[in-house]
């Protein structure tokens, strides 16, 4: 089964369809899945967010005594699974058929995908809180099948496409580290009841985390930016051989950081470790050159957020690699990165872009028919601009300091400063999911 959508005109030497390159949000409009297979997964995933928001202010101070603790696991799986993974998965199967001009394929049991990824999600989440193990390997087992089949489903597109965007090659990336990440998840479940993996259950992780937070998660977003930000901003003149570079230092860093943490090769770690700190300082150089391109001169806030993850990113994967071969630091150094990584870098990169994809996709499906025929409402106006203001200060303001609690051991004051972070998620997600509520038509100019 092939879910069909529109072909674009042909790619230019950029790397992406011309017309999606240098439209904007146009370049949206130009294929992409129905809307009923992102749009569950878009607005899951902004309630992913909001239930980190208010449940991180009461979770932060057990993270430092034991970043294992079940409440703690919970949280850190509501991140990664029910807001980013969640998000991505919309956007990508939205945006995989635009970038590839090419339709989704091997969509056959595409209804289902959804309800079975989010019932695992949510069974896995309800394991670690309440640390049952049959909840956790039902959850996990689920979210596998889920996996498999989003899998499936991009792998078939990518392989079938007509033409090989830069993008195209972090979305296969990822998807390789995807399943390594549920695969090792669902090995570290198992152990959780057998207890096979003795002290060899650490390295696991390490490699777990590795390959999810940096593999799959940042890989696919880092990819995703060369698209939506030439989109958004109207980016005509940028190359991709800086991008090239980026995606192959990056891979030799995933893969040796995960092999030497999972082997226990320090030289290993040590070249993938060189190798990822280049990667993410390159791609901030690069963004840097896609942003002084730009034709759309004015910085929102989703270019806003955008360029705070980028700082965000370097930051975080600079000082997490010095942490990882020099040792020390204990669980505040865990929990800064933490929140560095989860939050700074990865959730705002996700709430920015999604301030442009989830109100142009409403838009397009609810009002776009009615141009000419009736008044309508401004695609901006889906959006209320002072609410993402002021989520975007309040996280960015609250954050910084959290990272300093963490640092420091301060677990009250941590709990403190997560209050407004929480807060500015919590309107953030409340703010994109309100673009389904019904606007008045536009007011007609002066």
């Amino acid at each position: 089964m092939e879910i069909s959508v529109r072909q674009p005109a042909r790619p230019d030497g950029a790397g992406v369809p011309a017309p999606i390159a240098t439209s904007g949000l146009g370049g949206l409009a130009r294929g992409g899945a129905p809307l009923w297979l992102p749009l569950p997964f878009l607005l899951t995933g902004v309630v992913g967010a909001a239930l980190f928001g208010a449940l991180a202010p009461f979770v932060a101070s057990q993270a430092l005594l034991a970043p294992g603790f079940p409440h703690v696991l919970a949280l850190v799986h509501i991140v990664t699974l029910g807001w980013l993974t969640m998000t991505i998965m919309g956007a990508s199967l939205q945006l995989a058929p635009v970038i590839l001009v090419s339709p989704l394929r091997a969509a056959r049991l595409a209804p289902a995908q959804y309800p079975v990824y989010l019932v695992g999600v949510t069974l896995l989440v309800t394991g670690f809180w309440l640390m049952n193990i049959p909840l956790l390997i039902t959850g996990g087992s689920l979210v596998l099948l889920a996996v498999a089949h989003y899998v499936v489903i991009l792998s078939v597109t990518i392989a079938r496409a007509t033409t090989r965007p830069l993008t195209a090659r972090y979305l296969a990336a990822a998807l390789v580290y995807l399943c390594v990440v549920v695969s090792l998840g669902f090995t570290a479940a198992l152990n959780f009841q057998f207890g096979f993996l003795g002290a060899g259950v650490e390295r696991l992780l390490l490699a777990h985390i590795t390959a999810g937070v940096v593999g799959w998660l940042t890989c696919m977003l880092i990819g995703v930016s060369y698209t939506l930000t030439r989109m958004f901003a109207l980016v005509h003149d940028h190359t991709d051989h800086l991008g090239r570079r980026v995606f192959l230092l990056l891979n030799v860093g995933v893969a040796g950081l995960a092999t030497g943490f999972g082997f226990g090769w320090v030289w290993l770690q040590a070249l993938g470790g060189l190798a990822l700190v280049t990667a993410v300082w390159l791609f901030a150089y690069d963004y840097r050159r896609m942003l002084r391109a730009r034709k759309r001169k004015p910085l929102d806030v989703t270019q806003r957020h955008a360029i705070t993850a980028v700082v965000y990113l370097v930051i975080t994967v600079t000082a997490g690699v010095a942490v990882a071969l020099l040792g020390g630091g204990g669980e505040p150094v865990l929990v800064a990165l933490g929140l560095a990584a989860l939050v700074g870098w990865l959730g705002q990169s996700a709430l920015g872009y999604l301030y442009k994809i989830v109100p142009f996709l409403i838009w397009q499906s609810r009002y776009g028919p009615l141009v000419g025929r009736q008044r309508v409402p401004l695609m901006r106006d889906l959006i209320h601009q002072r609410a993402a203001w002021l989520s975007f200060w309040l996280i960015n303001g609250a954050l910084p300091l959290a990272l300093a609690c963490a640092l420091l051991n301060w677990a009250i004051p941590l709990e403190i400063v997560m209050a407004p972070l929480g807060a500015g998620l919590v309107i953030a997600a409340a703010n994109i999911a309100g673009v389904m509520v019904p606007r008045a038509p536009a007011a007609n100019p002066a």
